[in-house]
């Protein structure tokens, strides 16, 4: 199946910072601020977000690669946003930059690739692995 996604495709994520998106909590870090894992999470959720309605039914994607900077903390209870953009569709391969903000400022940047997957696929696939 040929797909042709076109460069510019975008999304935008956010969420109020809570206890459970800081460091402490997912055991990066001791400091209740939101953690550099939840950080990309969010930025992956956009980069998701900005293609998952342009691919046929069946079809998804999944994270390879994150090359992220963390440049700001932000606290429990700010809001924080993640905003994807499809900068390059190579075959299924998807090259998206991402920024993450909060109301104050940027606190974080990011190169992200994605593979274009057939869900039943790659579900098999991955539940293979399981059986011996």
């Amino acid at each position: 199946m040929e797909l042709r996604l076109e460069p510019g495709a975008k999304a935008r994520v956010e969420k109020t910072v809570e206890y459970k998106d800081t460091a402490r909590a997912v055991a990066s870090g001791l400091a209740e601020v939101f953690a550099t894992p939840s950080m990309i999470a969010l930025m992956e959720n956009a980069a998701y977000l900005a293609v998952q309605p342009l691919l046929p039914e069946g079809m998804s994607t999944v994270g390879v690669r994150i090359d992220a900077k963390h440049i700001a903390a932000t606290p429990m209870g700010l809001k924080v946003w993640a905003e994807a953009v499809l900068v390059e569709a190579d075959g299924r391969r998807l090259t998206f930059d991402i920024e993450a903000f909060d109301e104050k400022e940027k606190i974080g940047e990011a190169r992200h690739e994605r593979f274009i997957i057939d869900e039943q696929k790659f579900m098999s696939r991955a539940k293979a692995k399981g059986r011996t």
